[in-house]
């Protein structure tokens, strides 16, 4: 067990010639001024925890996802890479079992919990359990009118480190110092950054007895503490990435040994575009995502109870694909056709064969039904769609498509959008569940079927079907909508995050950026009155230990 660095002995180390290297590993030519950033966090932290701590320090970057997006927690792909923005945590062992967090920056308040008093009272012996436990915990915490803070993403790391491993280790309490150069509320994953430091250091003084995969996994499943129900690409990416390349991941479990690099496209940045426009934070908004994530779920019942030959292959929404099922994709599309474009929780009862009824249930449990029922068929084709656009992103990449590449942003967030802009900038009508129509799927079986245009053959693979999640809004469609009609040969855009607002990913020819920006400037102030905010992400390490 690693005990740490007395603080005065980091202190000098961060000003050596060896701590030096490490930062330009990791921060290139942002070292000096890493550094100094470095000296003043372990000097804040000195004064709260005093001169005789002993610390270990600890990182861990953004990420931003190029493609794969809503896919992790049903197993799909992602395509990340970590940014050069970061969180630092410095983190002192306690004698007692109380958890105090400050934080360097005064809008995040200090606060503590003993790991004691939060341990589930019942036994958690697996992600079901888990699952239900923390659904009715943020129950409780709503009734009694407790909100949920930064504190709460640290907690439900340390509860869920200590049931996984309650036969193993007793967790100490600790005092923790965060610093953070991550922006938050722009789809960085900066609560995870968070919680991917802290759990890295844990790592590093507890020596957990699993793999890196199934520890990034727990750490994932952890914020199931906060009531997401993400996957656990996030804290992979974080993780895992390389610098200057971008990942490629198969989620749900993380096998570290699978995980590939191609490199980022050459001549290209990466912008951020701020829509100005904030996910509302009403019970509405959050019923909304989880309803959307829950359909995944649903199909997959839906499917093995369709499809009962095939039930054993299908485990998680990304196993229904051709190369599973020993398929074509005329039988995809042919089975997809007996998925209800929507059903109610009454249709859904009847439709999946009681073994399941349980599951079922425990779906529900999270959320409201939404009116008019689940849009069952264009989300799960969405889903399937978009893991197949996750799986060939990096081959586009490592050939060098960027025409391809960008078309593939592109049909990814036509997946996602709710209206449409054309070249006029006037706003028409989308329906999304036109490409899951019936009419469409025998399209798509005719051409496959009988025509000999081998165009037109292309045209219907799956991974160029958008399908229908509607995680947009307007205005980011309308940014996405002006990139594509005005810069379409070298630029691309797309939603980025769970949606419902915030912000655009943008992958730009570099010689072409400031042009497009500056001119997608003025038209959103003349039509929304809004000053767009936009950052170039620049590629980053992923996290590590610095001290122990």
């Amino acid at each position: 067990m690693v005990n740490g660095m007395r603080i005065d002995d980091v202190l000098s180390y961060i000003m050596s010639d060896e701590f030096y290297r490490k930062l330009e590993r990791i921060y290139g030519d942002n070292a000096t001024s890493q550094r100094e950033r470095y000296r003043k966090v372990v000097t804040l932290a000195k004064r709260y925890l005093g001169s005789d701590a002993d610390v270990v320090v600890s990182r861990a970057p953004g990420r931003v996802n190029l493609m794969g997006r809503h896919i992790d927690y049903m197993g799909g792909y992602v395509n990340p890479i970590a940014t050069s923005d970061d969180i630092i945590s410095v983190l002192e062992k306690r004698k007692n079992d109380t958890v105090v967090l400050y934080n360097t920056d005064p809008n995040y308040k200090s606060g503590s919990f003993r790991i004691s008093e939060e341990l589930p009272k019942e036994k958690i012996e697996s992600l079901a359990d888990w699952d239900k436990w923390t659904v009715k915990m943020a129950a409780e915490r709503s009734k009694e009118g407790k909100e949920f803070t930064w504190i709460d993403y640290v907690k439900g790391l340390f509860i869920y480190l200590q049931v996984k491993f309650k036969d193993e280790i007793k967790l100490d309490g600790f005092n923790i110092v965060v610093d953070g150069t991550i922006p938050s509320k722009r789809g960085m994953s900066s609560s995870s950054a968070l919680v991917v430091s802290v759990a890295m250091a844990l790592r590093s003084i507890y020596n957990f007895k699993v793999s890196l995969g199934e520890f990034i996994d727990i750490v994932g499943y952890s914020e199931w503490y906060r009531l997401t129900r993400g996957g656990t690409a996030d804290h992979a990416a974080i993780i895992l990435s390389k610098k200057n390349y971008v990942s490629h991941i198969k989620c749900l479990p993380t096998v570290v040994e699978e995980v590939t690099y191609a490199p980022l496209p050459k001549g290209y940045s990466i912008y951020l575009i701020d829509s100005g426009v904030e996910r509302p934070h009403t019970e509405e908004a959050f019923n909304y995502l989880r309803v959307t994530a829950a359909s995944y779920r649903i199909g997959v019942l839906l499917l093995k109870s369709l499809f009962p030959e095939y039930a054993d292959k299908i485990v998680l929404l990304r196993d229904f694909n051709t190369r599973n099922l020993g398929i074509n994709l005329v039988d995809l599309y042919g089975m997809l056709k007996k998925i209800p474009e929507k059903a109610t929780r009454r249709e859904l009862w009847k439709m999946v064969n009681e073994k399941y009824h349980d599951e079922l249930n425990t779906i529900f449990t999270n959320h409201n039904e939404p009116q008019g029922g689940y849009r069952l068929r264009e989300n799960i084709l969405y889903g399937i769609a978009e893991t197949e656009r996750a799986r060939i992103f990096p081959y586009f990449l490592k050939m060098g498509d960027i025409s391809k590449i960008l078309r593939l942003i592109e049909v990814s967030h036509d997946g996602d959008r709710v209206s449409i802009f054309d070249k006029e900038l006037r706003k028409k009508k989308w329906d999304s569940s036109i490409f899951s129509s019936n009419e469409k799927l025998d399209e798509y079986i005719r051409i496959l079927t009988n025509s000999d245009d081998s165009v037109k053959k292309e045209r219907v693979q799956l991974h160029w079907i958008p399908g229908g999640y509607g995680r947009s809004i307007e205005e980011i469609d309308f940014i996405c909508d002006y990139i594509r009609n005005n810069y379409a040969s070298y630029a691309a855009a797309q939603i980025m995050g769970a949606g419902l607002g915030g912000n655009v990913l943008v992958l730009v020819k570099r010689e072409k950026a400031s042009q497009m920006l500056n001119s997608l400037k003025d038209v959103y102030k003349e039509y929304y009155g809004i000053d767009l905010q936009y950052m170039e992400v620049k590629s980053g390490e992923g996290a590590c230990v610095l001290l122990s």
